[in-house]
């Protein structure tokens, strides 16, 4: 059962960190262009590195179980 929500955790990880490198990409790339939508990309960016921060400490928890 650990084995298994430890697989889910790092498949959702990866998910996060390749979303969270395009949301970077296109942060960079439209920086000269609208200001809401280079805040609200921030916003975003910020929410997921908050998410990958969380995965990850869930991912700690669950290996030092073992």
């Amino acid at each position: 059962m650990e084995n298994e929500k430890l697989k889910n955790l790092e498949k959702e990880l990866d998910l996060y960190r390749k979303k969270l490198t395009q949301m970077q990409k296109d942060w960079s790339a439209s920086r000269g262009g609208s200001r809401y939508g280079d805040e609200y990309l921030e916003m975003q960016i910020k929410v997921y590195q908050d998410m990958i921060i969380s995965v990850k400490k869930e991912i700690f928890e669950l290996r030092r179980k073992k």
